[in-house]
């Protein structure tokens, strides 16, 4: 993907000419909402080092697109306000909750699309898949009735027609300069209640294998999320550390069959698929930032294979519930992981 985008960057456009070509309400590189000091970022084992949190750029949806690709190759991620029209956003979080209120996750008397925690113990809430499986509730009726409902709304109907929303497709027709465009048929759909485990360190072609890396990820945010509420957050100018991890873990693939070498749970990997648990010391490891941002229905971030992502816990002020999809987009004319067209299923080897 960023060496396709890359050769349509005319690298005839100088700095002067760029500017002038902004619209006015571009405000990247230059948002800074607050001292980090000021916020309340939490990983899994502690607070979150305010020295080392910065800030994700946002992008005009009209901004150039020549633009909009070299911030993509430069900086592993765009972060583009506004792209999709508010109304079927929220509609999907609307019936998303109200698909999901008979697992106790909203607070009584509260409207659906909100989507305020009931404050129940959060492990009854962990997503399906390997976070449930090391450190969700066992033998629990809610806990159960949650994962049943939140597998299926993969397929309920308001899911697929919010996943069908047209302007995000026409966008990445252009942004990319596919013609031909495919969604990978096992999006992640995933609500994080406030306080529980967050999502882990890891970078998206560690599931993605068996192709090669030019898929882009849409994170789509299903309502709000506040600085405090979780949304995903990039560690700052990792698409190298994406590729040198990558690269380690092929010269170690030796004594694995061709099957295990493409799963991310083979025998050399952690157990649960990810980087790291630790927000904070994978951070300080690499030397790098955790960039942050809060999301407004309507935005969108994409980003490449190799960025290395993650979350801080849930800390909204309001114990509004995070509600966002991934979706996964490839050029059909080229080659990709087949193993992405089946419908998610916890633990399915992906």
């Amino acid at each position: 993907m960023a060496t396709m985008v890359e050769s349509e960057v005319s690298t005839s456009v100088t700095a002067t000419e760029q500017q002038q070509n902004l619209p006015k309400d571009d405000i990247y590189g230059k948002y800074y909402p607050t001292d980090p000091k000021n916020l309340n970022l939490e990983g899994n084992f502690g607070p979150m080092c305010p020295e080392r949190i910065g800030y994700l750029q946002p992008t005009s949806k009209v901004t150039p697109l020549q633009i909009m690709r070299e911030r993509f190759n430069r900086d592993g991620y765009l972060l583009v306000k506004g792209l999709l029209p508010k109304e079927p956003v929220l509609k999907c979080r609307r019936e998303y909750f109200e698909y999901m209120s008979p697992s106790g996750l909203l607070k009584p008397d509260t409207n659906a699309v909100e989507g305020i925690f009931s404050e129940k113990d959060s492990r009854k809430y962990l997503p399906p898949g390997n976070l449930r499986r090391l450190f969700g509730l066992k033998d629990d009726e809610e806990s159960e009735k949650y994962l049943e409902l939140m597998i299926s709304a993969h397929e309920a109907q308001f899911y697929l027609d919010f996943c069908e929303i047209e302007e995000l497709r026409a966008f990445i027709r252009r942004f990319a300069g596919w013609e031909h465009i495919t969604m990978l048929q096992r999006t992640l759909l995933r609500a994080f209640v406030p306080d529980s485990e967050l999502t882990p360190v890891h970078f998206d072609q560690m599931y993605l294998r068996a192709g090669p890396p030019t898929s882009l990820t849409a994170w789509v945010p299903i309502g709000d999320i506040s600085l405090e509420g979780g949304g995903l957050m990039y560690l700052e100018g990792s698409t190298d550390i994406g590729q040198r991890t990558e690269e380690e873990f092929s010269r170690n693939a030796d004594n694995l069959t061709d099957e295990e070498r493409v799963s991310a749970f083979n025998k050399n990997m952690n157990d649960g698929g990810f980087l790291s648990r630790d927000t904070v010391e994978y951070g300080q490891k690499a030397d790098r930032k955790w960039l942050i941002g809060g999301y407004e229905v309507g935005d969108v971030i994409f980003h490449n294979p190799w960025m290395v992502h993650a979350s801080c816990k849930n800390k909204d002020p309001e114990r509004r519930i995070r509600l966002a999809t991934d979706l996964r987009f490839v050029d059909s004319t080229k080659p990709y992981d087949k193993r992405w067209m089946k419908v998610f299923r916890p633990l399915d080897g992906l």
